[in-house]
Formats: C-alpha cells, sequence, structure tokens
C-alpha cells in the first residue's frame, strides 16, 4: 500500500472511477483530496454504486459524490443501485452497467472501496476482471479517524453480556455495528469446488459483531473454524484485537467447533502479509492431514476491506475455496466508522 497522492492521475490513460455513496464520512476521503489537474477534469469516465437501502443515512455523500463528479470527471455514466438485501439483484445491475463499458477506452480502472460493503468489493472486482481482464486496476482506500465500538464502551459491553436480560440485550445490539443474523450467503462467483463427503474447515476473519458470527456459524455449519483476529497497525487501534478475542469468548462464538490451541493474529491493513498467511494456513496440517487436500476450504472476510482484497486475491490463485457471508438482521449506520484518516493506493493488477 502506498499512501495516495492525486498525481497518478497526471497521465495519458483513460480512467474510469468506481465509487460507492455509503453512510460513513470516509466516502469523501478520496474526492474530497482531488483537485483539478491543470484546469482538467481527472477522469474519463465515473460511476457510484448507490445503495437503495438507509437512503436518509445515506443521502448527504451520495450528494456530495454526485457534485464533485461534475468538476472532476468528463463523463458520469448512471448511478448503479445496489440492494443489499438482495444481493443477486445488485450483482445483475453491475453486470448490465460494467458490460457496455467493454467498447469503451479504458485503459485503467480505480475502484475506491471506501464505501463499499466487503461483499459488493467481491462482486466488483470480479466483475472488473471479467470484462476488462488485460487493464491496469487500482485500489483506493481510506481509513477512518474513530471506530466502533470505542475503547471507553468495552466495560459497557462487557456488563451487559455478563448480565442477558431483554433490556440488556436490547441495549448491546445498539452498541455493536449489527444485531442478529438473517441468513449465511454463498455469493455464487465465489461458490468454489467443493468435493462431495469433505468436511468443510472455515477460515474466519473476526470483527466485532459475535451475533453476526453465531448466526453464520449456526447456518453453515464448517466442520472446523480457524478464527483470525484482526490487528491494526495504528497503536491507538491495538487493543481492538483482544477485545474481539474476548467478545467472541464471552459469547462462546467457536465452542462448538475445534479451532488452534492459541489465538492467530492477522494485519487489517497489510494485504501481502494477510495473502501469505491464508496460504500457509491452506497449505498446513490438522492432523497429519493437508489441509487444502483434505478439507473444502472457506474464507468469511467480515472484518477489514483490505483483509477482503487479500481474500479476492487469495481466491483468484485459489478457485477450490468458497466464500461466505452472514448478512445480518439489522445495521446500525450511527455505529460505525466516523472521520477522514489517510487515503492509500493499492496496484491489483
Amino acid at each position: 500500500m502506498k499512501i495516495f497522492d492525486q498525481n497518478i492521475f497526471q497521465n495519458d490513460f483513460k480512467s474510469l472511477y468506481i465509487c460507492a455513496g455509503g453512510f460513513e464520512d470516509r466516502v469523501r476521503g478520496i474526492l474530497s483530496r482531488i483537485e483539478l489537474v491543470n484546469m482538467e477534469k481527472v477522469f474519463d469516465y465515473s460511476i457510484i454504486l448507490k445503495y437503495v437501502t438507509h437512503i436518509d443515512d445515506n443521502k448527504n455523500n451520495l450528494l456530495y459524490l454526485e457534485d464533485k463528479m461534475k468538476l472532476i470527471s468528463k463523463n458520469i455514466l448512471p448511478n448503479v443501485e445496489i440492494d443489499i438485501s438482495n444481493i443477486l439483484n445488485s450483482n445483475k445491475h453491475l453486470i448490465e452497467n460494467f458490460q457496455p463499458l467493454i467498447n469503451f477506452n479504458i485503459d485503467q480502472i480505480f475502484v475506491d472501496i471506501s464505501g463499499m460493503s466487503n461483499f459488493l468489493i467481491l462482486l466488483i472486482l470480479k466483475a472488473l476482471l471479467k470484462f476488462f481482464p488485460n487493464r491496469n486496476i487500482k485500489i483506493l482506500y481510506t481509513e477512518a479517524k474513530l471506530y466502533f465500538p470505542n475503547e471507553e464502551e468495552q466495560k459497557q459491553i462487557f456488563d451487559l453480556i455478563e448480565n442477558k436480560t431483554d433490556d440488556n440485550i436490547l441495549k448491546l445490539s445498539e452498541l455493536l455495528q449489527v444485531s442478529g443474523a438473517r441468513d449465511s450467503l454463498i455469493l455464487s462467483e465465489y461458490k468454489g469446488l467443493f468435493r462431495e463427503d469433505f468436511p468443510i474447515l472455515l477460515i474466519f476473519f473476526v470483527g466485532h459483531e459475535p451475533s453476526r458470527a453465531i448466526g453464520l456459524l449456526d447456518n453453515y455449519r464448517p466442520d472446523i473454524i480457524i478464527p483470525l483476529y484482526g490487528e491494526s497497525p495504528h497503536k491507538n487501534l491495538k487493543w481492538r484485537t483482544e477485545f474481539s478475542i474476548k467478545l467472541h469468548n464471552n459469547f462462546k462464538v467457536f465452542d462448538s467447533f475445534k479451532k488452534p490451541s492459541e489465538n492467530i493474529l492477522i494485519s487489517t491493513f497489510e494485504i501481502k502479509e494477510i495473502i501469505n498467511k491464508l496460504e500457509e494456513i491452506y497449505r498446513s496440517e490438522i492432523n497429519k492431514k493437508i489441509i487444502y487436500e483434505n478439507f473444502n476450504v472457506a474464507i468469511s472476510p467480515q472484518c477489514s476491506k483490505l483483509q477482503t482484497i487479500a481474500t479476492f486475491i487469495f481466491c483468484q490463485t485459489h478457485p477450490d475455496i468458497q466464500v461466505v457471508f452472514c448478512l445480518p438482521d439489522k445495521y446500525n449506520p450511527k455505529r460505525y466508522s466516523t472521520g477522514i484518516g489517510n487515503s492509500w493506493i493499492y496496484n491489483l493488477s
């Protein structure tokens, strides 16, 4: 990852910019750092992914993106509607809007994942590889300033877990980003090559949403689960790793599944490091059986967006792997990240 510098746009390549109008402040991160270059518009084409859920929460950011695009993009293509409760329909909209672009003169594609959900990131990248197999794709990403739950809320959360009254469960759901679990989701583009009668091993990127994790495990029923706890590169966020471990232990999320005797930590940021860890697990042994030879392997990237990018790259190398998510009953937009941190760029291809 390299720190974002708008000078990357100062070239003769025909470019396409894709972003999503989500509700977090960091949705504005990249565009707020782009100024006109020599009074010329920066992008040749641009597309905004418009969420049709949480419309009121997304409205201000969507209007900002649309206004900014008028200044910096030569051609603004129609918004693509994304419904997080209807993944099949959303993917259909993506395909319908991307396919005509094959005939456009596009050399470079910039994908700003800052406002994208993890499953949307995977759908976008798979569609781009399908329609633009030989193009240069760059990932743009903006960090948040503050992530929820925050450090001061830890004791309150654990007190509510210890005393699980109906009232406390409602209070707990208000403190976490999501509550409940509606269904497990396997993206058709990432269904893997599962073999009949082989046990399922799930590599799980653990976040801070235990009810979502429980829902996925109850629905998906893997035979073995390997939890990977995210480790932030920022010193002020190091506490979140231990918080995630304790949060899931207190909920007894992984009790009914075999797991490694030690907690496995993994970066939430360094894409190459994440890929290397996934490769290490994929080729390691359980009870003297090599994992990729003796298990159907699945991954659930429900933590950081950059872990999702690493998952995408890893699945391109290993098409046998299945990707699975859990859709929550309810999102809590007021409990997601706030503020705008550093912006970064990663050369995907």
